[in-house]
């Protein structure tokens, strides 16, 4: 009996150890923890693929989101273009119905609209953030998707 509760016990912290452990496939490294944190609910990773400078005036960033991450609502003076690489996650503008990404989705995000975007409640999510119209794209963030307009629109 106590020989098979020990492997009980080693097979939960296996099985527990490997989703904690299990990292989503995506073109591009994870990234630290978001430094713009502040923005979003729940955590998300950062990876700055091209920073801007005036030669290139853009500036591109691979984010990731844990399950149900998300950002605030907010707005770009330029626009802004997401492309999905992994996972499932939704894209919210103001005034419409969430629409659910995947894996090769492409989000043109026209200038000043208020949106957000994040991961699904079950599931990790990885889009790459185009900001266009740079250098005078300026993001305004604004309030917190709360929980509850979240889960009303998400599934």
């Amino acid at each position: 009996m106590k020989k098979l509760l020990c492997i009980l016990a080693l097979a939960v912290f296996c099985i527990g150890g490997a989703v904690m452990a299990q990292e989503l496939e995506q073109p591009f490294a994870k990234g630290e923890v978001n430094p713009y944190g502040k923005f979003f609910t729940g955590t998300t990773y950062l990876t700055m693929l091209v920073q801007n400078d005036d030669i290139w005036n853009s500036s591109v960033g691979n984010v990731t989101f844990e399950p149900a991450a998300r950002t605030n609502w907010h707005k770009h003076s330029g626009g802004q273009i997401l492309l999905v690489t992994a996972g499932r996650g939704y894209y919210k503008e103001k005034g419409q119905p969430a629409r659910e990404l995947k894996k090769g989705d492409v989000v043109k995000i026209p200038p000043n609209v208020e949106h957000w975007h994040g991961a699904a409640p079950d599931s990790w999510f990885a889009h790459i953030s185009l900001e266009t119209n740079i250098p005078n794209n300026k993001t305004t963030w604004l309030d917190p998707v709360t929980d509850e307009q979240y889960h009303k629109e998400v599934k």
